[in-house]
């Protein structure tokens, strides 16, 4: 079991940001109002679920973030290239990975079973 750090951030305009620090990594939580011209690795906020997806946000803002926008000492850029999907898990592993997301009360099961079966299960607590 990992322990989670979080700080919490409150900014000018009703922005709340949360970083939860993890052993390997770190999340980010951003609560705000949508923002003209907003856009991002989420979508663009626009209603229009048909242009969020992963292609099209690629599309419009690129793979990753550039190098000297990084807040990483060590950069490592996004690689193009196949991306994994739950149907990539093997059988056994995402039995697995929906059991613990179970276990966890999770509603989110899509995303709860990805993460588990591709990071590990002890990240099914993340995000709640």
């Amino acid at each position: 079991h990992l322990e989670k750090h979080i700080v919490h951030i409150t900014l000018n305009g009703g922005i709340q940001v949360e970083v939860m620090r993890w052993s390997n990594h770190i999340n980010l939580r951003i609560t705000m109002a949508a923002r003209p011209g907003q856009d991002g690795h989420c979508g663009n906020f626009n209603g229009n679920p048909g242009d969020d997806t992963q292609d099209a946000i690629r599309a419009r803002i690129g793979l990753g973030v550039p190098q000297g926008e990084s807040l990483f000492r060590v950069y490592m850029p996004a690689v193009p290239g196949k991306r994994e999907t739950l149907a990539d898990c093997p059988a056994d592993k995402k039995a697995q990975a929906v059991a613990a997301c179970r276990r966890a009360g999770r509603t989110d099961m899509d995303a709860c079973t990805f993460d588990a079966c591709f990071a590990g299960t002890q990240y099914v607590n993340e995000g709640m």
